[in-house]
């Protein structure tokens, strides 16, 4: 046995994994509320923990060696035994009331989700969710390390032992305030926007990707104003006048007196919702339902 290596915490890996994601020390420190220098001496501890090298400098930038993408894949596996494990002694433990984990983005807990589990309570009463609301990148975080049986978001999980949904299609919005001259439009393509400065979410996350994305497509780069945390947060900053934003279909759910949104009339305007959760699962009779009651959801009527 390496020196060591019997001392690699579960607290190691979930560090480890946070900054295998990204590839970032600083980003995955943001990621979990701790130190750049905290995220960095847990990774090079575990290179001298397991004896191996796991990252490389590569420039300006660190990358995972091949020794820390194999790493990154076990410690997922690891991590999602650990959360089966407890799953399983809770519902053996004679409690007949099952817990569904779920984790969602922002704009699909406006009323996709809450009318997917309505749906699900109605033949499985016995049913609990306990469903937490963060960014499309943390929902796919939350999955990998066990943290959830089931998701939703607009960012494809790619891992062997995750299940993959596509559940609908839907369009992006060109969201600008509710006096502005592109208001009264049926349509408008991005374009028109080329020179406003935008509202965007933070870097990391599948909205401000998608707003990415869209701008490239219309052939410029967004000059981006002011950041938010959540898509509320962004609109509201649009409503205020700060710049325009491309949010998701969904968010016309959501009224806000200040703020229009516009359909995009090119190819750039839409994204792909998914169902994501993991092939073995304690619960796995209760989330394949789920799964069913999301597809049918998420289908054209």
């Amino acid at each position: 046995m390496i020196d060591g290596a019997d001392d690699v915490s579960f607290h190691d890996l979930e560090i480890f994994l946070a900054f295998a994601r990204r590839e970032h020390f600083a980003r995955a420190g943001e990621e979990l509320g701790i130190s750049t220098a905290t995220v960095q001496r847990i990774v090079h501890g575990l290179e001298r923990k397991l004896g191996v090298e796991l990252v490389e400098q590569a420039g300006r930038r660190v990358r995972l060696r091949h020794a820390g993408h194999v790493l990154r894949q076990e410690a997922n596996t690891v991590l999602r035994a650990r959360s089966a494990a407890i799953a399983t002694t809770r519902a053996e433990s004679g409690d007949p009331t099952q817990v569904l984990r779920i984790a969602h983005t922002y704009s699909l807990g406006l009323g996709f989700v809450p009318t997917v589990l309505a749906r699900v309570l109605e033949k499985h009463p016995e049913l609990r969710f306990r469903c937490h609301q963060t960014s499309s990148t943390e929902v796919v975080t939350r999955l990998l390390r066990g943290d959830a049986d089931v998701v939703f978001c607009s960012t494809l999980p790619t891992d062997p032992d995750v299940v993959v949904l596509p559940l609908f299609t839907e369009p992006l919005l060109l969201a600008v305030p509710a006096d502005d001259p592109l208001a009264a439009r049926g349509s408008v393509h991005l374009r028109k926007a080329w020179d406003r400065p935008f509202v965007a979410m933070a870097p990391g996350s599948s909205s401000r990707t998608h707003l990415a994305n869209a701008c490239a497509r219309a052939g410029f780069v967004p000059r981006i104003a002011v950041e938010g945390s959540d898509p509320f947060v962004v609109e509201s900053m649009v409503g205020a006048g700060l710049g325009v934003s491309v949010v998701p279909g969904r968010m016309a759910d959501h009224h806000h007196p200040r703020v229009a949104r516009i359909p995009l009339d090119d190819e750039a305007g839409h994204r792909t919702i998914f169902l994501a959760h993991p092939k073995k699962s304690a619960v796995g009779t209760m989330v394949r339902a789920l799964a069913k009651v999301a597809v049918a959801q998420g289908s054209p009527s």
